[in-house]
């Protein structure tokens, strides 16, 4: 039986995603910030209210959509002036960095309305550019939660307020800043917010969620759950509004409704479907989901995962989609291992001793891996037999076949997984890992 819901005005920026189309991707264009948020919301049949900053261009469509979320309450908080509110993505899965694109974002102003949260008992926050002490000072009484996106450390001090719940991801610029300085633990991490609020709410992407409840001294943790990815933007804003949606007042059970809902929206880009698959996991009990794992991969275990991307990594190669692989695993903290770069090319006119001491060299990297991605560029003779030493070892190879190439069966055969699609790579080697 679910207890009563509370009733939350989320705050934040109306924007309009725009998905770059490229070759695995059409162009795609929907609303998004606060309105992710807000799908949830309608999916698990919540009520909730709309505090919203945008420019007046999209207030009548902002109404117009509202209709179809079952008429939240609108307040509008702030006009944005000289800026369309429109964000590009380059990459929609979260392969690695999405290269977000906020256009014009140096010229933002805001003009305030009067407003005010009193038909609420919570308010959640997912910051922007726009001035949150403002909307801090009209929330007396409330529980106010808030999402840390591009906010530092000292301008979250700055606000002297104590949070119901923060939240907070891998792709944060607080989380970004700690890592460049110190060596991370999550104890370390969520020292920082001891005072500045009662939960602590870390993700960390596709590796799962820590939760660190301060009145408790406790820490939780969820599974992220798998399946095939249609998008990440706004993935997270929706993990967050069902987490604040409290329906169990149970943390570890609300975290787990919380995760697979996340995954039905990372799922489809089409919000029926969304709605319709959360409403077929309302019907599931609960303890049923608590007890189905995922994957968990903190952050910090990751480093410690050398990963052999076989391939040929030569200066007379187009070698982009490996520094694109390069770049993905790295994003999440993984160790990818290179060997051309590290031990150097071979040359058609080295002596016997030294093409072996190439071939010694790139078996000592090997043999400190734990995965191997082999990325089919061409039929390459080196990578071929590097995915065979690697399968007859039992080392979990995973073949990156961008141009579809993989025919043979003594090939395909010799991998856990074959496939064009890079998104597909990076959720294996977080599931695999997972298990080691």
């Amino acid at each position: 039986m679910f207890l009563p819901m509370h009733k939350v005005c989320l705050v934040g920026d109306v924007i309009v995603d725009v998905t770059l189309k490229n070759k695995n991707e059409d162009l795609k264009m929907r609303f998004g910030g606060i309105i992710h948020s807000a799908r949830a919301f309608w999916a698990i049949g919540h009520e909730f209210g709309l505090g919203y900053i945008s420019p007046t261009y999209l207030d009548t469509r902002i109404f117009d959509f509202s209709t179809h979320w079952n008429n939240p309450k609108l307040i509008k908080v702030a006009d944005t002036l000289n800026a369309p509110n429109l964000i590009l993505n380059e990459e929609a899965r979260e392969v690695g960095d999405q290269g977000y694109e906020l256009i014009l974002r140096e010229e933002i102003e805001y003009k305030y309305h009067d407003f005010d949260f009193d038909k609420f008992e919570k308010v959640l926050i997912t910051s922007g550019q726009f001035d949150i002490q403002k909307i801090l000072n009209r929330t007396e009484g409330k529980q106010v939660s808030i999402e840390l996106a591009n906010l530092d450390y000292q301008q979250l001090l700055d606000l002297n307020y104590k949070f119901n719940n923060i939240y907070i991801s891998t792709s944060s610029h607080i989380f970004k800043s700690f890592i460049e300085s110190h060596s991370f633990t999550f104890e370390a991490f969520s020292a920082l917010f001891k005072d500045i609020c009662s939960i602590l709410i870390f993700k960390e992407n596709r590796g799962g969620t820590r939760v660190y409840n301060f009145s408790e001294n406790k820490t939780y943790q969820v599974s992220s759950q798998t399946k095939p990815i249609q998008h990440s933007v706004g993935v997270g804003d929706v993990f967050n509004a069902i987490f604040e949606a409290s329906i169990y007042n149970d943390i570890q059970k609300d975290l787990a409704l919380s995760s697979f809902v996340a995954m039905e929206y990372a799922s489809t880009t089409f919000p029926v479907n969304f709605k319709n698959s959360v409403e077929q996991l309302l019907k599931t009990n609960i303890d049923d989901l608590v007890n189905l794992q995922g994957v968990i991969l903190n952050w910090e275990k990751r480093n410690a995962i050398n990963i052999y991307i076989a391939a040929p990594d030569f200066d007379f190669v187009d070698t982009k989609l490996i520094d694109k692989l390069e770049q993905s695993l790295t994003y999440h903290n993984f160790s990818p291992r290179r060997p051309v770069k590290e031990n150097g090319q071979m040359k058609e006119d080295d002596t016997m001793e030294q093409k072996k001491e190439f071939y010694i060299k790139d078996h000592e990297i090997l043999k400190d891996c734990k995965i191997v991605i082999a990325a089919l560029l061409y039929n390459d003779p080196g990578t071929l037999v590097e995915i065979g030493i690697a399968s007859e070892r039992k080392i979990p190879v995973l073949l990156y076949d961008p141009y579809n190439i993989a025919k043979n069966c003594m090939l395909t055969n010799s991998c856990k997984i074959v496939t064009s699609n890079m998104d597909e790579i990076i959720s294996e080697v977080f599931t695999i890992s997972s298990d080691l």
